[in-house]
């Protein structure tokens, strides 16, 4: 299987929340030296105004950078367990691919494009009880004394079929009529247990279960193959 990396943009998301993090700290802690070297007051009053606002700062950053390092750990995985899959070269894997839209930019975690068919992958590496129905997805997880509690996330369903229709205008933009795109959310946490009723054009699946979502024949001439690797290589640059 070959491989085209693009976009770093989960990296350079943790590291600006983990910079701001330390930054803040540092600040704070450097402004305390200086007022307990003077012996003067107000500059350590100044450093526990710092504080207030610096706790702020790490209550905004601290769990984006939380959230960003596990989207890394779930690409990680996904990486891994496509390497792992036996998928020959004529299969290739395009790894947040950007996707720029409303005035935002982000990516999308893996393309895969090969034979058997173009798969759009969303990592997701939430653990505990993952449940839907309806449209609506609940995380149930155990706190600190044991007790479980429920958390709604947002719908990587919704995630997926946007980056569907973003690779769909651009694939039909270069004259190719686009083939199916399948759609999956990737559990990508061990500690995850999968309950889930739908959603109808989407798959959800843990990684380990990742190749039961594959055709078992080929739906890509190696023409249309190659057209869709040239128009997603001009993305990935």
């Amino acid at each position: 299987m070959k491989e085209v990396f693009s976009s770093n943009y989960l990296a350079k998301e943790t590291n600006k929340n983990l910079t701001a993090c330390v930054v803040s700290m540092g600040f704070v802690l450097a402004i305390l030296a200086v007022g307990v070297a003077m012996a003067s007051v107000l500059v350590i009053w100044a450093s526990m105004v710092a504080l207030v606002a610096s706790g702020f700062i790490i209550a905004r950053c601290g769990p984006a950078y939380t959230a960003y390092l596990q989207g890394m750990q779930g690409e990680r995985i996904l990486r891994n367990r496509l390497r792992s899959s036996g998928l020959s070269d004529e299969y290739t894997s395009y790894y947040n691919l950007p996707v720029n839209g409303n005035g935002k930019t982000s990516d999308i975690d893996c393309v895969l494009v090969g034979p058997l068919g173009a798969f759009v992958f969303e990592a997701k590496h939430h653990r505990g009880l993952i449940f839907h129905r309806n449209g609506i997805w609940t995380q149930i997880k155990a706190g600190r004394r044991g007790t479980p509690y429920a958390v709604h996330l947002g719908d990587p369903a919704v995630q997926v079929s946007r980056n569907i229709r973003f690779l769909k205008t651009r694939l039909e933009g270069t004259c190719l009529n686009s083939p199916w795109i399948h759609g999956t959310i990737v559990f990508t946490n061990p500690c995850a247990l999968l309950d889930i009723n739908g959603p109808r054009w989407v798959k959800a699946v843990a990684v380990k279960d990742l190749h039961q979502i594959f055709p078992r024949r080929a739906t890509l001439s190696p023409d249309q193959v190659d057209r869709i690797n040239a128009c997603l290589s001009v993305l990935a640059k």
